[in-house]
């Protein structure tokens, strides 16, 4: 097959991986991936990533926003992907991005669009101007938009069936479930205290890997801090907004900031040894529809490392692992189970089984057979 996917950002240097650079590279080692490169350049001084599919370099306008961008960028992009849709004879489109998605509608011809839909898009896209009128426009453009992208795609995939009764309710149609994952050849299990050493740490380390944007919410976490005889490590860069800032004045502010390591960006390929020195994986997030009909990539990571996960109560996370990780609701429950946690011995090779059913490798497959059925489909009408 010739596969077209349009991605979320930039496809080789954004500092965190997307679940499609997952998929996609596994795809192309069977068929054609051709990828649309949005070259942001915000992340133009980011070490490139290495990658198997095409890239099709698509940007005339470079700027840091990423609403400007894709406004700057948008008859270019029209342009590009009709073009690339001709040029390489394109099979099938798989689309994750909000304007992009919008634009191949009207150049696609009768090839058919799946379009990934693992983030309430309107909620991201207002958090990057957080409190602010045009995070209003933002929020009610970018909603259109989806409905409208999501109304014409030919099918949908996305991530939990949470997330599937949410997209069915707003009038998508044939959504298929296949959920994030994690490329368990990567996160290699070190012993928790030799990781602690090599990293320079002592005592008992809690930690999140991940982005610091406005979703997530380590304000709990630090406010809980002078609770616990604990040290706090924050794997991960800021992108977008001033939310690592904020987190920083908020522990400065409780007398914390001694107990917190901040790293910034750790390539993906390291990212094990910096969870295999945590005793405690966190995934605090605040409680908005994106987060509680989503599940992402980050709780594999932990489970892959066999490290247990303590997370905020979401719905689609509860519903989809259950009782195989731990959760809280509030500051005071938060450090109540840090300490239960810490007294019991860890249950590694449960953690690590269950991420295994999560490989990226099978989801790959799974994503395979779904844009051959489309393919297929396509070719039969």
């Amino acid at each position: 097959m010739n596969i077209l996917v349009i991605p979320t950002t930039d496809w080789i240097k954004h500092p965190v991986p997307n679940r499609l650079n997952f998929i996609f590279d596994k795809i192309a080692q069977k068929h054609n991936v051709h990828v649309i490169y949005f070259r942001l350049k915000r992340f133009e001084n980011q070490t490139p990533r290495k990658t198997k599919c095409k890239l099709h370099d698509v940007t005339l306008f470079n700027m840091d926003d990423p609403s400007s961008y894709y406004l700057a960028n948008s008859f270019f992009h029209f342009y590009k992907l009709y073009s690339i849709i001709k040029k390489e004879n394109i099979d099938v489109i798989v689309s994750a991005n909000i304007l992009p998605a919008f634009l191949a509608n009207f150049v696609k011809g009768s090839k058919p669009i799946i379009f990934d839909y693992l983030d309430h898009y309107e909620e991201s896209a207002a958090t990057y101007y957080p409190d602010t009128f045009f995070g209003k426009i933002v929020k009610g453009g970018v909603r259109s938009i989806i409905r409208y992208n999501l109304i014409k795609a030919d099918s949908v995939i996305t991530v939990t069936h949470e997330f599937k009764r949410f997209l069915n309710s707003v009038g998508a149609r044939d959504v298929h479930v296949i959920p994030n994952g994690v490329d368990t050849s990567v996160f290699e299990q070190l012993d928790t205290e030799e990781a602690k050493m090599s990293l320079g740490l002592e005592g008992n380390v809690i930690g999140y890997v991940g982005s610091l944007e406005y979703w997530v919410d380590l304000e709990t976490v630090i406010e809980a801090l002078p609770e616990l005889d604990v040290k706090l490590l924050i794997v991960g860069p800021g992108l977008f907004t001033d939310y690592g800032e904020k987190i920083k004045e908020l522990a400065e502010k409780l007398d914390v900031i001694d107990k917190i390591i901040f790293t910034g960006r750790v390539e993906y390929d390291q990212l094990y040894r910096y969870i295999c020195a945590m005793d405690i994986g966190l995934n605090p997030l605040k409680h908005v529809k994106k987060n509680e009909i989503t599940v992402g990539g980050k709780v594999f990571n932990y489970l892959a490392c066999g490290k247990p996960v303590l997370t905020s109560r979401m719905t689609a996370l509860e519903n989809l692992l259950g009782d195989s990780l731990f959760y809280y609701d509030d500051k005071y429950t938060f450090a109540k189970i840090v300490r239960q946690i810490l007294k019991k011995d860890t249950e590694n090779e449960k953690y690590i089984e269950i991420a295994k059913k999560y490989d990226w490798k099978n989801i790959a497959e799974e994503y395979e057979e779904r844009l051959f059925i489309a393919a297929v489909n396509e070719d039969n009408t």
